[in-house]
This record gives C-alpha cells, structure tokens and sequence, in this order.
C-alpha cells in the first residue's frame, strides 16, 4: 500500500485525528461515476461523539482540499466505525479473533466469495481462519484475498 491513495489519505488524517485524542481506525475510498467517497472512521477510548465528528470534518475538509489528492467532487464523511466496523489490518482482526465476522474474497475459496463465522484465528504468516457457519467448516484465507472484514454484532447481549 506504499504510495497508494489511501496510504497518502491515511498520513494526512492520523495526526488530526490524534490531536483531538481520538484514534483512527481506518478510512475508506471509493470512486463513483461522478462522486467520489471518502469515509473516516475515528475511535476513543470512551466512544466518539457527532461533536467530535462534526469538529475533525471542519478541520480535515480544508486540509483535504489543499493536499489536492482527490478529484474536486468528493463527499467527506466522518464517523465512529459503529458495530459492525470494518477491520482494515491484521492487527484489527487479531484482537477480533472470537467475534462472529463477515469476510468478502477477493477471489473464491472452494467457490464461495463470503464467509461468516467466529474467527478462529490471524497467524503470523498472514493466513485467517474462519470457522464459515455456511459450510459448517474451518476455512483458511489469505489476509490479502480479503476485499472486506466485517463484525457481525451480537444483538443477544443487548436482550
């Protein structure tokens, strides 16, 4: 990802983020037609607020405008990554290891594209183990034939 947009994104946006104590969990860019999208998703320790997200927009909008890095028609959408947050690096779907996850493949494992599980396991060598609820079996991926990790929320707790 060196050099990439979202790697370039992610320096310009990591140091705001901080300076308002918060973390950023991750940031996503899609191209559209005629729009382009670019979601911030922040984390705290205690939560993130509509204020927070509200303050670090006015503060990143200006920002993204002169680094210039994105075509003029974009919408900049700042928000906590919510329940089912997206997992963007190993180390997110490590410390998931035990949560019912959602991944969408790159390329078909034994003809499926999504799998939905408790994750096993993340391995150092960068394989992912979910146990896919469909097939009723372990199934083990690559980290980069992962297109999208995903937490299934546990409604049942909130019961």
């Amino acid at each position: 990802m060196a050099g990439s947009l979202e790697q370039k994104l992610h320096e310009l946006v990591a140091p705001i983020v901080a300076s308002y104590g918060l973390t950023l969990w991750g940031l996503r860019y899609r191209q559209g037609s005629s729009t382009a999208h670019l979601q911030i998703f922040i984390e705290g320790d205690n939560g993130v607020d509509a204020d927070a997200c509200g303050e670090i927009t006015n503060a990143l909008s200006p920002l993204l405008d002169s680094a210039d890095l994105i075509e003029p028609a974009y919408i900049l959408e700042v928000s906590s990554p919510g329940l089912d947050r997206i997992l963007f690096t190993q180390e997110q779907l490590r410390e998931s290891v035990g949560q019912e996850v959602t991944l969408t493949l790159k390329m078909a494992s034994e003809n499926r594209k999504k799998l939905q599980g408790p994750l096993i396991a993340v391995d150092a060598d960068g394989s992912v183990t979910v146990h896919d609820k469909s097939a009723n079996k372990d199934m083990v991926v690559a980290y980069e034939n992962i297109a999208l990790a995903r937490i299934v929320p546990d409604f049942s707790s909130l019961l």
